[in-house]
């Protein structure tokens, strides 16, 4: 098998391919050949040093992938040699093959193909878990969400619609086609923004993506007994807030990391990501088709992620020759 491994902690310059012993197969596992690997920001806080998970020894970044099963162990009866598949997990995803517990992987729904399938998992899991299972979003209520342009703020928007709630998107950049959400509010003055589009009452969800001073006005904009989930911090900025605040209007404040659950509790994100491929099937998603790029260039194509000139969602491909970047020991 070959991995894109780091050498040590750093950057994505720290990449090396590198060719390992194909790993055999224990109970409850599958083996995947690898098509595409979808790349995401976490990746550069993998390589840092930094990450929350624990470090495997081998450090091997990546969440999210799609492929085919190549093997599955004996006792494994959800999945068949030949099925198209994705899988989420919280290393390793850098790899022409996989070997992963078969709890991680799920079968990819006609239609879909392998880069939009590698592209799916964390925005898709991560919008799901934020909003259902962290947020509690009930088919009616209002939800804020920041960050709205971006791969999980769109799939957020995607997934709040499909539960049946009125969705105020938060677009900075003024991009954000007007049928994306119910209403699509500006950050400057968001608080009010959201008071008056709610008659006063403020939303009962916001989903922050962003972090920095829009957190303290989406907190502003909540209702009475309204809640938080914060996922993430775009901004670059993790705010302050005042607890006084979240007591006197009895707020709730969430967090959510879907790596987490791709390691403690993989049940939860699956089940999440399950409904969300059947809302694709069903026409209620629709996420964004990634730019490909080769394997070999996944350091350069991390790069375009970490400086910010990468615009758009970004996949490997696997189906290509690894010719261009020289093998490691």
């Amino acid at each position: 098998m070959r991995v894109l491994a780091a050498r040590q902690p750093g950057g994505p310059d720290q990449l090396q391919l590198r060719e390992l012993p194909d790993p055999t197969l224990s109970a409850g596992q599958v083996r995947v050949t690898v098509n595409a690997v979808g790349l995401n920001f976490a990746e550069l806080v993998q390589l840092s040093g930094d990450f929350q998970i624990p470090v495997p020894d081998l450090v091997v970044p990546g969440f999210e992938l799609a492929g085919i099963v190549a093997e599955v162990a004996p006792d494994v009866t959800t999945l068949a040699v030949g099925q198209r598949v994705i899988a989420l997990v919280s290393w390793g995803a850098y790899t022409d093959q996989l070997v992963v517990n078969a709890a991680h992987v799920l079968p990819i729904p006609d239609g879909m193909d392998d880069l939009t399938a590698a592209a799916f998992p964390v925005s898709y899991a991560t919008a799901h878990v934020s909003l259902l299972h962290r947020g509690q979003l009930q088919r009616g209520e209002t939800v804020v969400v920041t960050g709205a342009t971006g791969n999980v703020g769109e799939a957020a928007l995607q997934v709040a619609r499909a539960v049946g709630a009125q969705v105020i998107a938060v677009d900075r950049a003024g991009t954000l086609p007007p049928t994306a959400a119910d209403h699509v509010l500006p950050p400057k003055n968001l608080a009010q923004g959201i008071r008056d589009l709610t008659g006063g009452r403020g939303a009962d969800l916001a989903l922050d993506l962003v972090g920095g001073d829009l957190t303290a006005e989406l907190l502003d904009g909540l209702a009475w007994e309204g809640r938080l989930v914060t996922t993430g911090f775009a901004s670059g900025t993790i705010p302050t807030i005042s607890l006084l605040d979240v007591l006197v209007r009895n707020i709730t404040i969430t967090g959510e990391d879907i790596a987490g659950y791709a390691s403690r509790d993989i049940a939860t994100a699956m089940r999440a990501l399950r409904q969300c491929l059947d809302w694709y099937a069903d026409g209620l998603l629709v996420p964004r088709t990634p730019i490909a790029q080769p394997f070999t260039q996944a350091a350069a194509a991390l790069s375009s992620i970490a400086d910010g000139t990468a615009r758009h969602k970004l996949a490997l491909d696997l189906t290509g020759s690894f010719v261009s970047l020289q093998a490691g020991s």
